[in-house]
Order: structure tokens, then sequence, then C-alpha cells
């Protein structure tokens, strides 16, 4: 189960370049579908505990708070064994924040020894207090079935919680489970929904797949303009969105490639000042 971000949805490019550009773009729309349901949050230990719900006393804040330090190195000696030490003080006392960072910590194996099953454990906790980082990663833990038994019910019931309070990386993985029909009906038109949601976030992979829809057609008419333009807006973190970019190039007459460029610029500058403004 991979716990990084954009990178970790990343299908490596596969096919043999000289095929037709739709073959091209289905292959690797498939391998991509595949992964989405696998991305999970990294922490985020320069947020604030407040920006989670505050089930624990203060003295709890204060020991995750010094956990954070310990465990970005920040005016100390980077420690990750201190910092879960820490955190696991504050999450025994219900703080979702820190129970998620100690969950992330078992997840990788820094500062403890890995494992998954505490992992999941941790994540739970905190997930069942509204955290939606921790309920898409333990909606990912279900979907891959590492640390807990492999079960899509679970994974789409943890996603959809998250989703709901519009995390952009569950929305994308519900997306991949509508798209491959697991646990749920298939869904074309569902799937390039909660792609494009996920996508206006500024999900990466989202936008990498909901490109790859509007190129295949799947879900909503086929559309090299917009597909030109949420492959360019991925194409940052994503290296085959750049490939895919410029052959779907080889579709497009000289006038739509100069529209899709001028749209790409409108709407990266568009979710620039939605991120700005959500801040």
């Amino acid at each position: 189960m991979g716990s990084s971000t954009g990178a970790a949805r990343i299908a490596e490019t596969r096919g043999n370049l000289v095929k037709p550009i739709r073959i091209i773009i289905l292959t690797l729309f498939l391998a991509l579908a595949c992964l989405a349901d696998v991305t999970s949050h990294s922490p985020s230990p320069s947020a604030t505990p407040s920006a989670k719900p505050r089930t624990a006393p203060d003295n709890a804040e204060q020991d995750y708070r010094r956990g954070v330090q310990f465990a970005d190195g920040d005016g100390v000696k980077q420690d990750y064994a201190e910092a879960a030490r820490l955190y696991r003080r504050a999450a025994e006392k219900g703080l979702a924040s820190a129970q998620y960072n100690l969950a992330f910590l078992y997840e990788k194996g820094l500062g403890v020894e890995c494992d998954l099953k505490q992992a999941a454990r941790w994540y739970r906790k905190a997930a069942l207090q509204g955290d939606p980082e921790a309920q898409n990663n333990l909606g990912v833990m279900y979907a891959s079935g590492q640390g807990v038994p492999r079960d899509d019910a679970a994974a789409i019931h943890w996603y959809r919680l998250a989703a709901a309070q519009d995390d952009p990386e569950a929305t994308s993985n519900l997306a991949s489970m509508y798209l491959q029909g697991r646990a749920v009906k298939r869904d074309l038109s569902q799937a390039f929904q909660l792609f494009r949601k996920a996508a206006e976030r500024g999900d990466a992979a989202a936008q990498n797949n909901l490109a790859l829809m509007y190129a295949n057609g799947q879900g909503v008419a086929r559309d090299y303009i917009w597909a030109y333009v949420w492959m360019d807006l991925a194409a940052g973190k994503i290296p085959a969105s750049a490939q895919l970019r410029e052959r779907i190039t080889k579709e497009m007459t000289p006038e739509e490639i100069t529209r899709a460029r001028d749209r790409a610029a409108s709407k990266r500058v568009e979710l620039a000042q939605k991120e700005e403004a959500s801040k």
C-alpha cells in the first residue's frame, strides 16, 4: 500500500510508443484505474491539532506538538522513536491527530517496527472520530488487504465518509471503485463525476484519470481539448501525463491545440485561486 501522494498512483509507461494513440491511452487508463485505489495520505506534521477533532486534554495536544517537532527535526534532532512515544501518549488520550500520525509511523516503520495491523488500528481510531485522512487511509488498507482482510465494501464505506468531507484523495479513490465496479455496480458516469470533483481540488491522479476518460470518451463525450487540459495540469507530478499530452496533440488541429493551451492556463490560475482561498 502506498502512502505517498501523486507518485504512488503513477503507472509506469506501458506499451510500444509507436502504437496508435487511442491504444496507448486505453492501456494507461486501465493501469492507472487499477492503481488509484491504493492512494493514501501522508501526515501533515505541521498542522496544528486544532485542525482535527479535539477530544483530548491540553497535555495530549502538547505531547502531539512535541512529537511533531521530533518527527520534523524542528529545533531538535530528528527522532522518530521519540515522536512515536509522544504520539502514543497523546493517542491513548484520544487525540485524533496523534492517532493518525502514530498510524503512519507504524505503516512506514519509522521509529517503530513496521506493523500494518497497528497502523490500521490507529487509523481506525482516528477515522471513528471523523478524521477524513484517516478514513481514506483505512479505506486504502481495506482495498489492498494490508493490515486488515481485503474488503471492498468496507473500503467504499470509509472512502465515502472521507469524500463527504471533500477529501480529494478519497474522492478519487471512490471514483476508482466505480470505474472498476468493485463492491458497486460499474458506473463510468459516476466515476467521471468523482474524478472531476477531485481534479478540481488539485488531485493529480484524478486529473490524469479524468483526462484519460475524456480522451477515451468514457463516462463523457470524447473531448481532446479537455483531455489535453487535464493532462497538462497533471503533468507536473505524473510523467505519463506529459507524454500523453504530447501524443494527443497528434489527434488535434493547430487551432484546437491553441485553445487547449489557453484553457489549461486559465484552469491553472483558477485552481491556484481556489487553493489559496481554501487556506
